[in-house]
């Protein structure tokens, strides 16, 4: 492969001049002309091979990153050429694309590894993870060997996607040694393993003096079976002095059957349920409805009949799973409710409340409440439903319900046949939103048995009137092993916007997020994502955000919100480019939330804790910089009021945070999560 590479590269080289003709003249023109690249998914080639002579090494740095928002196999003879750059920051967007492609990417990512300086050795270190158990021995020699704790760090918290490899003893020795960040990245990898021999390391660093590298360990937890000696640990960390040790315990039992408790963890596990940290009772009241032993019947009904919603929510979920007959009167109550929360919450409910309940949430008239009764079923749980799930697959108005339908009944193994998705997908190509057509075609492409049906669904879906049904359909292709080069869209604006895009991202800019519960200030990274910053601080000086809610938490990882249905399907009308980077997720890092690849919309994310699996793959919109510990208060349901838009490096003074009626968390204390960006 190799050598082929490099013959097709010369060959590219060769007509760079031919090409010249078609690159913008000025500087200014030229950073114009990538950002509208970015946003209509790639750029040509001529501009392309004429940019690797750029002087000015930005513009060659903004074409490789377009070239990694949205790479191809096709694109491997040009990313050898960026590779030879001089600017290390060029070098790193290559090893960003090879990473991206996977293990097509393999071979640039090992040349990267060779590339000289460390920031481009971090990012190939990141690459070459990404392609598998073939990258092992090149990166184990590289752990021997490698001296710069970046690298090391990025390295440790990626050892998890070499799966089938030997990996496991490398992170155990970084674990246990003396450098706080490269414990922590070596425990993220070992909490995602779920494999035996990850469980003795996580069992000691959950010991740890750091409280996120035992919540890290903690977390892992949930993952595999349990020993004695992991539910030893476990009722040690419910009464850990940090409560997100404590949170990590309650989520690891909630991931699992009945586990025997030592009576003094089943009391802090009870006492968890009624914590002032929102997140921490939320954990609580998940284990409950796995473990019995963790409150009483009464407990959870008197929370389930309290004012806070998220936390009643939760208490009739557990109530319903432990004492369905407790539970109906409550959930039957909350299905007639005008409280849209509250029927939310009893169709989560109703899988464990019989068909009555299952068919009151089914029939309800918002779409939200018939996507949390969908949300709710497990795998096993959708074969019995089968002819419930396919009468609204037939008749269901909103394409978010058809689509979770779709998945649900492909995870069972229970999706129609190959015409019938393919009927469906052209019965709805009048819907607004493009996610049960493309759910429509991801399921047939994994339906059809031969290239011809194969190549049928993959022009059906590029044909589509809204290139993401391509973008998601290339997503679901990748899954199976294909790849899909998407053709390029149309950019969202005209020539002039991106012009002055130029100098609008030479400002700082901030965006204030005034909630119910306070206010945090976001700094948005002008440098790894201008385009999706500019997009955003435009909703939100127009008042898109003003009255959305935040419709997800996830404790110890992520706050999300900023959805106009307030479901999670919902956008703005329109959908963003990808623009990657290797800045990390470490905690109060900004996030854009997609559906895959190029599906980026309006609804932000935040990061309670390093999230390294998602570093290189969305988009990394900026950091809370003021606020943080609003962001522990929020709840399921809490309302964004207002966000404003600031400009300049002089900003006033964020707004004191509003007390709730429940006390304040108190700031996560302990050293950063990560020295990635210093490093940087």
């Amino acid at each position: 492969m190799k050598t082929t590479t490099l013959i097709l590269a010369a060959a590219i080289a060769a007509g760079a001049a031919q090409a010249a003709a078609q690159s913008p003249s000025t500087f200014e023109a030229r950073q114009s002309y990538l950002f509208e690249a970015l946003d209509r998914w790639g750029a040509d080639r001529g501009p392309a091979l004429t940019m690797l002579q750029d002087p000015y090494p930005e513009s060659r740095v903004a074409l490789a990153r377009v070239l990694a928002a949205n790479p191809s196999t096709a694109q491997l003879p040009l990313l050898v050429l960026y590779l030879e750059d001089s600017d290390p920051r060029v070098r790193e967007q290559v090893m960003l694309a090879a990473g991206r492609l996977g293990r097509p990417g393999l071979e640039l990512a090992l040349q990267g590894l060779a590339a000289g300086p460390p920031r481009v050795r971090q990012a190939a270190a990141w690459a070459a993870c990404h392609a598998g158990s073939e990258a092992w021995e090149p990166l184990s020699r590289l752990l021997d060997a490698e001296r710069d704790p970046a690298v090391l760090e990025t390295l440790l918290a990626n050892l998890w996607r070499l799966e089938g490899s030997p990996w496991h003893e490398a992170a155990a020795r970084f674990a246990a040694g003396d450098n706080p960040y490269l414990r922590r990245a070596a425990a993220y990898s070992l909490s995602r393993s779920g494999a035996p021999e990850a469980r003795p390391s996580l069992r000691r660093l959950a010991g740890d003096a750091e409280p996120v590298i035992r919540a890290t360990a903690v977390n892992g937890l949930a993952r595999g079976e349990l020993s004695d000696d992991d539910v030893t640990v476990l009722a040690a960390a419910l009464a850990d002095p940090d409560w997100r040790v404590r949170a990590a315990a309650c989520a690891a039992l909630a991931a699992h059957d009945t586990v025997v408790l030592p009576a003094a963890a089943v009391r802090a596990a009870g006492e968890a349920l009624a914590s002032p940290h929102p997140q921490l009772a939320a954990a609580a009241l998940q284990a409950a409805g796995r473990q019995r032993s963790i409150g009483t019947a009464k407990e959870l009904r008197k929370l389930a009949l309290g004012d806070e919603p998220w936390a009643a929510g939760l208490a009739l979920a557990a109530l319903a799973a432990r004492e369905p007959e407790a539970a109906a009167p409550i959930a039957e109550g909350w299905a007639g409710s005008k409280d849209l929360w509250r029927r939310r919450a009893a169709a989560r409910a109703a899988v464990d409340l019989g068909a009555p309940a299952e068919a009151r949430a089914a029939a309800d008239a918002d779409a939200g409440v018939r996507l949390a009764w969908l949300a709710a079923l497990e795998p096993g749980q959708v074969a019995p439903r089968r002819a419930k799930l396919e009468a609204l697959l037939g008749a269901d108005p909103d394409p978010a319900v058809r689509a979770q339908v779709l998945s649900l009944l492909g995870t069972a193994e229970a999706a129609p046949g190959l015409d019938e998705l393919l009927a469906f997908a052209a019965a709805w190509r009048d819907d607004a939103m493009p996610d049960a057509r493309a759910e429509a075609l991801a399921a047939a492409l994994a339906a059809a048995d031969t290239d011809t049906a194969r190549e049928s669904v993959i022009a059906a879906a590029l044909a589509d009137r809204d290139p993401v049904v391509g973008a998601m359909l290339a997503n679901a292709a990748r899954n199976l092993g294909r790849e899909i080069e998407l053709p390029r869209r149309e950019p969202r604006h005209g020539r002039k916007w991106y012009a002055e895009l130029v100098e609008w991202s030479a400002e700082p800019r901030w965006l204030d997020v005034e909630t119910d519960r306070g206010a945090f200030r976001i700094r948005l990274d002008l440098e790894s994502a201008p385009l999706s910053a500019r997009e955003i601080w435009d909703l939100a000086a127009d008042g898109f955000y003003d009255g959305l809610d935040f419709h997800r938490v996830v404790p110890n990882f992520v706050v999300q919100g900023g959805d106009p249905r307030g479901d999670g399907w919902g956008g703005p009308g329109f959908a963003l480019p990808d623009e990657p980077s290797l800045q990390p997720f470490d905690s109060w890092r900004v996030g854009i939330a997609t559906s895959g690849p190029q599906t980026g919309g309006c609804q932000l994310f935040v990061t309670l804790m390093p999230a390294d699996h998602l570093t290189g793959h969305y988009t990394n919109l900026g950091e809370v910089v003021a606020g943080r510990e609003v962001l522990t208060e929020l709840r399921v349901g809490d309302r964004i009021r207002e966000i404003r838009t600031l400009s300049g490096p002089d900003t006033p003074p964020l707004a004191a945070p509003k007390r709730s009626h429940s006390a304040l968390a108190a700031p996560p204390t302990g050293p950063p999560p990560s020295r990635a960006d210093a490093s940087r």
